[in-house]
């Protein structure tokens, strides 16, 4: 019987080893998830202060009508919004035994890809078949639910 993708593959298990390193894993993680919400909380009240000082003559200006700067501070805030609900996503996928594993074709996840980005989702190559280029950074990899 010929070899086939499918044989090198591993669906719903660990990585080896992975599975003894879960909870330290899933403390990264969480320290990762505090941060996050409190990065979320810092850019949201920089926004509602910086709105609040657009205000003119005790009225606020036009709501159709919001700076770059504005229009900067709440792409970040969503940016960060996305990157909390990738870290919840992961702390799900240890939950459920799936963490390690790429969602789209099973494979197991290097462990280097992990380290660099833990809330991984994706190997490479789905990333490239989703996004249509290979990504790199903390972002590669991550998917939006």
């Amino acid at each position: 019987m010929a070899s086939t993708d499918l044989d090198q593959r591993s669906f719903a298990r660990p990585l080896p080893g992975l599975a003894a390193d879960l909870p330290r894993w899933r403390d990264r993680l969480e320290r990762q998830w505090r941060l996050q919400v409190a990065e979320i909380i810092e850019r949201s009240l920089a926004y509602h202060e910086a709105a609040s000082a657009r205000r003119v003559g005790g009225r606020p200006e036009l709501p159709g009508a919001p700076t770059r700067q504005l229009r900067r501070m709440l792409a970040r805030t969503a940016l960060a919004h996305q990157l909390l609900a990738e870290i919840e996503a992961a702390l799900g996928r240890i939950d459920a035994a799936s963490y390690g594993i790429c969602e789209q074709c099973g494979l197991r996840l290097k462990a280097d890809w992990l380290e660099a980005s833990p809330q991984i989702r994706y190997c490479p190559e789905c990333c490239v078949r989703r996004c249509g280029r290979r990504e790199s950074g903390p972002a590669a990899g991550l998917g939006t639910s």
